[in-house]
């Protein structure tokens, strides 16, 4: 019987509790800026970055989704709806997955006046493009509890 493992990945940054705060669309690519920043894993221990920038380039826009769930429904939206979504409220990504040519992001979507669950779903064929600046912001260390 032959036999292969798959190894777990070790990726150093992670968006993991990080709000996107601006959305943008240029063709087939797709631009989300974090103002507060993401968690920078290079060092022993988590720590924020200030602002940075993910880049997904080629993303297919028919194979990819933004899914909004209610408390008994869901509705699919155009990714397109993004950039609107985030300007209306904190869209905070609590899980992120990467698989081959395949990226999902669950988020919570808050409000002045609900929370929904939504889902990105982004299918793309060029790498991932992660830029930040060092130093944090100082709104983040304010709204951190620890």
């Amino acid at each position: 019987m032959k036999q292969y493992t798959i190894r777990t990945r070790n990726v150093p940054l992670s968006l993991h509790d990080a709000v996107i705060t601006e959305a943008t669309f240029m063709g087939s690519t797709i631009r989300l800026v974090f103002a507060d920043g993401i968690r920078d894993l290079f060092k022993k221990e988590a720590v924020w970055t200030g602002r940075a920038v993910v880049t997904i380039s080629n993303v297919d826009r028919d194979s990819s989704s933004l899914v909004r769930f209610g408390e008994s429904s869901y509705s699919v939206c155009p990714i397109e709806q993004l950039g609107q979504f985030v300007k209306m409220g904190r869209f905070e990504i609590i899980d992120e997955l990467y698989g081959y040519r395949q990226l999902l992001f669950r988020c919570m979507w808050l409000t002045d006046t609900m929370c929904e669950a939504v889902e990105l779903s982004l299918s793309h064929s060029s790498e991932l493009v992660i830029r930040w600046e060092d130093e944090p912001s100082e709104a983040m260390y304010e709204s951190e509890s620890f």
